[in-house]
């Protein structure tokens, strides 16, 4: 069958609430083009949260991709687009509040959601158009430990 994979993080660190990344969050972002440059992305899928842009932005940049936006709360709007790419790899940028429920939305596990503190995780859903097993999940970290 056509396999598709999936990289799924949530935005980089941030400072409380606001909507940017912090210093921590901009080398996560830089932690994010080495841990998937060569995964062969082609697509990024991202919320349309300033945090999800500035997570996005270097790697777009290094592989000269234009990022989709889509309304964050928006599920099935993301689980839709992944689905439009069949048979390639995708990077999604979410939230703590979607990464998990995409996650789900594409036929994977169900996940708890992901910790307010928690900005390390980098999952990786294999879709596969096949009978048997049509979603494994390996869930990796990168860039600094989150406590």
């Amino acid at each position: 069958g056509v396999q598709s994979t999936v990289l799924l993080v949530r935005h980089a660190d941030r400072e409380g609430t606001l909507d940017e990344l912090s210093q921590a969050g901009r080398t996560r972002a830089q932690a994010l083009v080495h841990a998937t440059e060569r995964s062969g992305v082609k697509a990024i899928i991202r919320s349309d949260a300033v945090r999800a842009e500035q997570t996005a932005q270097l790697l777009a940049t290094a592989l000269g991709l234009t990022p989709i936006v889509l309304d964050g709360k928006d599920i099935d709007a993301f689980a839709r687009e992944v689905r439009k790419r069949s048979g390639s790899t995708v990077l999604v940028i979410g939230h703590s509040n979607t990464v998990t429920p995409i996650i789900a939305a594409l036929g994977g596990p169900t996940l708890p959601q992901i910790g307010d503190a928690e900005f390390d995780n980098l999952y990786v859903l294999h879709l596969c158009r096949c009978s048997r097993n049509p979603a494994r999940l390996t869930h990796l970290q990168y860039g600094a430990p989150s406590p």
